[in-house]
Formats: C-alpha cells, structure tokens, sequence
C-alpha cells in the first residue's frame, strides 16, 4: 500500500500544480481586441484564433483559405459540436443571427450579442458540417 502511494503521489501533486496554474491564468482571451474572434475557413474545417470570448457584442471575422465559398453559421448549444442533429445534408440548428457568406480568398464579418454560454460556428453548406467544419467556443 505504501509503495502505491509513493508512485500516485508525484502525479498528484503534477496534476494539483497544473490545476493551479491554469486557474490563476484565467480564461483565455484573444490578443487585441476582446470582442473579436477570428477563424480561417477551408473545405473542411473552421480553426478560431480563440477557445473563450468576452460575452457582449462581439465581432466575428472569417478568412476564407479554401477554394470553395463558405456559409458560417453561429448557434448557441449546451451539445457536443459534433453530434449537431442533421437534417439530410445540413446541421438543424437556431441561428444567434444572419449567416456569414465568404467566398474563396475573401474575408467577412459580423457582429453578434452573445450571452454567456458555449457556441459552435459551422459551415452548413451541404456536408460541410458533416465532414468536420466546425469550430466550438465559450463566451463568459
């Protein structure tokens, strides 16, 4: 029993360590302005310059890099991002507000009011979602 304890103890304490590092850094936020999150689009994948934005008003802004237009989405979902219910070849989702349509090389922008609460931007082209275009955050 002892020797089981000295061999969990020093991961443990690692974790406990990593723990307290991570709580007194404090939520992620965005380099610049807090009220913006920015992703890159492609065929089959959205990555977000943040995990965690301010709630409020906050400025979406989509870099298309892919060669195919792109519809964003936003929807507010308590969901994993990927298991959206899909209806034929689209998530079926509520939207917080209009989409954002970006075309190959372009860049596009909205703003939103998003309460506190997680988020998932998608593509909800035809399969687009499906093949993994999805990005989820929190705003707090």
């Amino acid at each position: 029993m002892l020797l089981l304890v000295l061999r969990i103890a020093p991961l443990v304490m690692l974790t406990v360590l990593a723990l307290s590092a991570v709580a007194a850094a404090g939520p992620a936020r965005s380099s610049g302005n807090a009220g913006t999150l920015t992703a890159l689009v492609a065929e089959w994948s959205i990555v977000p310059s943040n995990g965690v934005v301010s709630a409020g008003a906050v400025r979406i802004r989509v870099r298309n890099v892919g060669e195919q237009p792109h519809e964003l989405v936003l929807t507010r979902t308590a969901r994993f991002a990927a298991t959206l219910p899909l209806v034929g070849e689209r998530a079926q989702i509520t939207a917080v507000g209009p989409p954002i349509v970006v075309a190959p090389g372009q860049t596009a922008s909205a703003v939103f009011h998003l309460r506190r609460g997680s988020y998932v931007l998608l593509d909800n082209l035809p399969w687009h979602y499906w093949r993994g275009a999805w990005a989820a955050f929190a705003a707090r």
